[in-house]
């Protein structure tokens, strides 16, 4: 049973310090009149996270640009980041209805698009797959996964190598279709729902359930190559990280806040390593899980956990090289020398990549109405594209910030509240909103 006696004290506490009229008023004493002049907040003294002054004549070089599909969450396997190719926008170049949005406040979609071969694939909240031609929005096939007999479900997502289109679903199935007409290739029985996107690399499909339990299946007949079972030992974030694959390993980032890095070819364990919270009190106590999958470039992991950490992690033992206390349920991501990321606290960071220092700071607007602080306001990105570092708002809103700054260019309509990160394919922006909206913006 619980033991709710810190918690009355503290609600005691509260009631003395905060609350001095109320018990005034009880004994019979007269309460004095307010000071005159303008009540400030003497508790919060800023948003806590400060540029290091030592990194500020560093200059943010950005590496070139390139054009690539996402053909899988992420974009590449090993979510390695990069600048990709964007000409920038004014107006989306077509939006449409890409199927069921969100039926509940739980259930919607939880995945972003794929692209690949000219087509962007969509699995909407009732785990219809759709598939859209990607120069014209125009509707190419759509194909509901469900099994027979069962309607319900949501989460999971896509992955694709061009032919095919791979499955992972909150029906607790995996399944390959023809990446040009739909036709079902193969099916398998995940052992739990999916929670995330399947990763997929060198002919394996490797997928993560809501319990932790994490399956490799060849990619092109479905059969189960190995397993892991389940591990799972607290609450978890809406949705997830899907795997990420770096050379001959995986990397599973399970909801109780621990990396575990397993060999591709049989799933042995290699090493782990936990990102979750260190203190009872910490934000994240409850959540150490992780909402967008680790990052793995030049031979160094790049993780940030709902816990509040972000460190860089040495792939072949496992070692950290460094940590910053500072983290929150969106990924990172890199480019040259440097990381970006949103935080728990709605500040976009630019961090240096070789210690995790400070570069620059950019406090996004936590309310939508800031007078009130109501309405609040979530974000998920950042991906760098033309020069400028798209994220996305949950009223919606594409938003673009300068990378050697912080300093916000410009914002486009998605169209709807918002969940999900931007993708970029092929030098066009799309953005899926919460009621089913796609856009791409060239």
């Amino acid at each position: 049973m619980r033991n709710f006696k810190p918690l009355l004290a503290g609600l005691a506490g509260a009631l003395l310090l905060a609350g001095c009229s109320l018990t005034e008023d009880y004994f019979g004493e007269k309460e004095p009149p307010p000071l005159p002049g303008k009540r400030e907040a003497i508790l919060e003294t800023g948003r806590g996270l400060v540029a290091d002054p030592a990194l500020a004549r560093l200059p943010v070089i950005l590496p070139p640009q390139v054009r690539a599909d996402w053909p899988v969450s992420g974009g590449h396997p090993a979510n390695a980041g990069g600048h990709l190719a964007w000409g920038g926008a004014a107006a989306p170049a077509w939006r449409i209805d890409a199927g069921a949005g969100a039926q509940d406040e739980a259930q919607r979609p939880l995945s972003t698009p794929v692209v690949s071969n000219g087509r962007v694939y969509v699995l909407d909240a009732e785990l219809t797959v759709r598939a859209f031609d990607a120069a014209s929005g125009a509707s190419l096939w759509s194909v509901d996964t469900a099994p027979e007999g069962e309607d319900d479900g949501f989460g999971g997502g896509l992955a694709t190598d061009g032919a095919r289109l791979y499955v992972a679903g909150g029906h607790a199935q995996a399944l390959a279709l023809t990446a040009a007409d739909g036709q079902e290739v193969w099916r398998y029985r995940l052992p739990g729902p999916a929670r995330a996107a399947p990763a997929l690399a060198n002919r394996l499909l490797v997928a993560a359930t809501v319990d932790d339990a994490v399956v490799g299946l060849d990619a092109a007949s479905g059969e189960k190559i190995w397993s892991v079972p389940a591990s799972s030992e607290g609450a978890s974030l809406l949705g997830g990280a899907p795997p990420t694959v770096y050379g001959n390993a995986v990397i599973a980032a399970f909801t109780y806040g621990d990396l575990v890095v397993f060999r591709l070819q049989d799933g042995q364990e290699m090493w782990r390593a936990s990102l979750g919270s260190i203190r009872r009190y910490d934000f994240g106590a409850k959540f150490s899980d992780f909402g967008a999958p680790p990052a793995v470039a030049g031979d160094i992991l790049y993780a940030s956990s709902a816990a509040g950490r972000t460190a860089a992690l040495a792939m072949q033992t496992g070692g950290t090289l460094w940590e910053n206390r500072l983290g929150g349920p969106s990924g990172v991501w890199v480019a040259g020398e440097f990381l970006f990321l949103i935080t728990d606290t709605s500040d976009l960071v630019c961090l240096y990549r070789r210690d995790g220092r400070i570069r620059w700071v950019q406090p996004l607007p936590r309310f939508e109405d800031p007078e009130d602080q109501s309405g609040p306001l979530t974000y998920t990105g950042p991906v760098l594209a033309g020069g400028r570092l798209l994220l996305t708002r949950s009223s919606g809103g594409l938003l673009q910030y300068d990378p050697t700054t912080g300093a916000k260019l410009a914002e486009l309509p998605t169209g709807g509240d918002i969940y999900l990160p931007p993708i970029v394919a092929n030098g066009t922006v799309y953005t899926l909103t919460n009621g089913g909206t796609l856009s791409a913006f060239r």
